[in-house]
């Protein structure tokens, strides 16, 4: 008998235990992912600039963007007073090298002021979006604020306008903001194409969900049809969508569920989220979480907050798509892995183009390699525009 109670002790505390860890990754899932809360970024890196172009980076106790930090690439640089950028690595310091704790060590960088200058032993952060505040800040483009009516309320967006009938419309990542395409901006805007960067619903400021979360594409294609339908209404013949990360689900979404599919020319992703249950498995591999307890925790996760792991899995209808698509993917994202990209290259090779980049991280590859960037948008939007065929997948 004592025997018999030990072993249902046993397996109750295990039971409860299991209990527990699910629900622990299941709010795991609801924060970093669901959750539309909005977060200023803290400043994690302690910079100096002695004026001669040059900036040296540490990380502020033990925290910041190592990678960031250390990589080659061009990125913001944001300080309580203002705006600047970095550029190539000069020299690295003692533990960059990877040989000890993330955040160790230093990084001298290449360092242009914008609208401030970072003098001596600042707190700041980098910032992947690389240009400040608006596209005149950033480029002295001109633009328009409009807002365009969704099914939830007006939402507002940047509009550049152009000489093309074929408009160029944003979706950003979650969490992230219309600046996250200034990056590419000019390149667009030299090839005479009107631009539309949106906000959409939960962002600041924008009409809030019933529920108040992100659904990673699975709801947001609304928005962003309303958006085309916007451009349809002011002298648009068609659109080229561009999604980013959360914005690449929407992008597909739409392509799958809208009535104004048709009157899309081409989609460009960056570091899409394609698959939901599928990042999450890849993702917990990496982090060292066992399968089966990630498979738990997304069974906790669709009892407790609704999560169709399905119907978030945008794989499910590839046969559907009909429009040329272009990948940009970096090969280090740890967020959202570039494996699932590769499956929708693998699936329709007839229409995909992917392009990786090695080391970058998730939604880094513009910062990374900016001309190799820019050049296979350029190329691509010119292929489909001008030239009017089908991409070849690239190998």
């Amino acid at each position: 008998m004592a025997i018999a109670i030990g072993v249902v002790v046993v397996l109750v505390v295990l039971v409860a235990a299991a209990i527990a860890y699910g629900i622990y990754l299941s709010n795991l899932i609801r924060d970093g992912s669901l959750s539309s809360r909005h977060r200023t970024l803290p400043f994690d890196i302690i910079a100096s600039s002695e004026g001669d172009g040059q900036i040296t980076l540490r990380a502020m106790n033990g925290q910041g963007r190592a990678m960031d930090i250390r990589h080659d690439g061009i990125f913001g640089i944001i300080s309580a007073d203002g705006y600047g950028q970095v550029g190539g690595v000069i020299d690295l310091g003692d533990g960059a090298q990877g040989d000890v704790e993330p955040g160790d060590g230093y990084a001298v960088r290449e360092y242009t002021a914008l609208t401030t200058t970072i003098s001596a032993a600042e707190a700041a952060r980098l910032d992947i979006y690389a240009y400040p505040d608006d596209p005149k800040t950033a480029h002295g483009i001109a633009y328009e604020k409009i807002s365009y009516k969704s099914e939830l309320g007006e939402c507002a967006a940047w509009f550049i306008p152009g000489n093309s009938k074929t408009w160029v419309i944003f979706a950003h990542g979650r969490g992230a903001h219309p600046n996250e395409a200034l990056r590419i901006m000019p390149t667009l805007v030299d090839a005479g194409l009107p631009i539309l960067a949106i906000n959409y619903r939960n962002d600041n400021g924008a009409p809030a969900s019933e529920d108040g979360w992100h659904w990673l594409g699975a709801t947001e294609w609304r928005d962003l049809e309303a958006a085309v339908q916007y451009a349809l209404d002011n002298g648009a013949d068609d659109v080229v969508l561009y999604g980013y990360s959360m914005g690449g689900g929407m992008c597909l979404n739409l392509l799958y569920e809208s009535e104004v599919a048709d009157r899309v020319r081409c989609v460009v992703m960056d570091s899409p989220l394609l698959d939901f249950g599928g990042t999450l498995d890849l993702v917990g591999r990496v982090r060292g979480y066992p399968r089966f307890m990630v498979y738990f925790g997304k069974a906790v996760a669709a009892v407790r907050f609704g999560v169709d792991w399905q119907r978030m899995n945008y794989l499910n209808r590839v046969s559907e798509l009909r429009v040329p698509i272009l990948i940009l993917h970096g090969e280090a994202d740890d967020l959202v892995p570039a494996p699932i990209s590769r499956l929708l290259k693998h699936a329709r090779p007839d229409i995909v183009r992917y392009i990786g980049f090695p080391e970058a991280a998730h939604a880094r590859s513009w910062n990374l390699d900016s001309a190799r960037y820019e050049s296979a948008v350029r190329d691509f939007l010119q292929e489909i525009l001008c030239g009017g065929t089908s991409p070849q997948a690239s190998p």
